[in-house]
């Protein structure tokens, strides 16, 4: 520090409280004008606080939850711009290092954005106010988290947990029917092979691995809604870009293994789709693939969404393959305006495809001439389909798509989309399941 003697210590609310609530009160009460009841919330007692001080007087805290929550961030004014306030979050980030801390979050004031971004918060959902203040809810993966992970759900020779780049955990599934790969980051199934099969999952050789990103190829989760969103909200959704929380892995029947993934609502949520949620993914792995989107409603009021199980699948040549199933079914066109046409045929590839197939609960086959296969999609919950292939035009447009990989993959997704929207009432669920497999 320049010219001052900082120290940080880590305090119980009991010994330091009166310290503590003095640089908050003339931090958020006096100069940010956030009401008393608001400040003193009833959750310091139970909380580890931070502590800085400087030439002996305190200027600075923080406070630690047990959920791993960081707040209470304020650096009295005077004392700003001296790395006060990095010295605390650094000391904040020991401490949840020392407590086993997989993922940490906190509420950032949006003025304060990009000092939470430089120590490797990256920020999630949509804007929120808390006190009246414009607030962003930021998370942090720690270094531990893929150890934490495979401490409490690795299988013993079948199920791992590795990082794809840092803070991003990959479960890693090999059986002897199939190996398969499911990132925690948006629950998104990457891999999935049956033995003596190439890989029927596509992903782009161009994907970017990164926090708060999805990556191109394999199977993105689209929920609460299926396609653009409207008044600026994220395409598809919000869960697909999320880390989600690991709950159980288990072993199933036929040398199966299992994976469930979930997510629940927050200030971050609400701020885009206002409603209470419980969503899981569950993913089983073996001569088959299962994925079982779960949406709960523990709210008291009814509601309404679309959703998708995004699935990109490998081809030989998108020019050589046709999807069978969705003969004379009506869809909508979006390369057309959303024109309804109806299918004659198999559906075959000559250009940028992008269609919702409606009324439709029947298999879809992928006949893949040039691998010499048949993957077979089957779903329940669903009453529409989408095929999408955005050819070599659009391709150009994805940055993480390499050239002339559109030849390689075909979308044929599992969705509740356009019409076929769904209605969840309170206490009620509804699955979305799709059954992958190779004939």
């Amino acid at each position: 520090m320049d010219r001052i003697k900082l120290d940080i210590k880590i305090a119980a609310w009991g010994a330091a409280g009166e310290a503590l609530g003095s640089v908050r009160r003339r931090v958020f009460v006096e100069e940010q004008g956030v009401p008393e009841a608001l400040e003193w919330d009833g959750l310091d007692i139970d909380a580890c606080h931070f502590l800085a001080q400087a030439d002996g007087a305190a200027v600075g805290c923080a406070r630690l939850l047990p959920d791993g929550h960081i707040g209470r961030m304020a650096v009295l004014k005077p004392w700003r711009g001296r790395g006060i306030g990095t010295a605390l979050l650094h000391a904040v980030l020991d401490a949840c290092r020392a407590r086993g801390h997989g993922l940490v979050f906190l509420n950032a004031q949006c003025a304060a954005l990009d000092f939470y971004r430089r120590l490797g918060f990256h920020a999630v959902g949509g804007e929120f106010l808390d006190a009246g203040i414009p607030h962003l809810r930021m998370e942090r993966a720690m270094e531990n988290l893929t150890q934490q992970l495979n401490q409490r759900h690795a299988i013993a020779g079948k199920l791992r947990f590795v990082d794809a780049a840092p803070g991003l955990p990959v479960a890693e599934v090999t059986l002897p029917q199939a190996s398969a790969r499911i990132a925690v980051n948006g629950a998104q199934v990457l891999e999935w092979a049956p033995a003596g099969h190439p890989p029927v999952i596509w992903v782009s050789r161009a994907a970017v691995y990164q926090a708060g990103k999805g990556v191109r190829g394999g199977v993105p989760v689209c929920w609460p809604w299926f396609g653009a969103g409207e008044g600026g909200r994220p395409a598809h959704g919000f869960v697909r870009t999320r880390l989600w929380q690991v709950r159980q892995t288990g072993l199933g029947p036929a040398d199966t293994a299992f994976l469930r993934l979930g997510l629940t609502d927050d200030e971050s949520t609400r701020a885009l789709w206002n409603h209470a949620f419980d969503l899981e993914l569950v993913v089983s792995v073996g001569a088959a693939l299962k994925m079982e989107l779960i949406t709960r409603n523990p709210g008291a009021q009814p509601f309404t969404l679309t959703d998708g199980l995004h699935t990109y699948f490998r081809v030989g040549d998108i020019g050589k393959t046709h999807v069978l199933g969705l003969e004379d079914a009506a869809y909508l066109d979006k390369v057309q305006g959303m024109q309804e046409f109806r299918q004659r045929g198999a559906v075959a590839f000559d250009g940028e495809t992008d269609r919702v197939y409606l009324d439709t609960s029947a298999d879809c086959i992928i006949d893949d001439a040039v691998l010499g296969r048949k993957i077979r999609v089957a779903k329940s919950g669903s009453r529409s389909s989408v095929v999408w292939n955005p050819w070599s035009g659009k391709e150009k447009s994805f940055a993480d798509m390499a050239e002339g990989e559109y030849r390689d993959m075909l979308c044929v997704e599992t969705t509740n989309a356009a019409t076929d929207s769904v209605t969840v009432p309170p206490g009620g669920e509804h699955r979305l399941v799709a059954f992958i497999g190779v004939e």
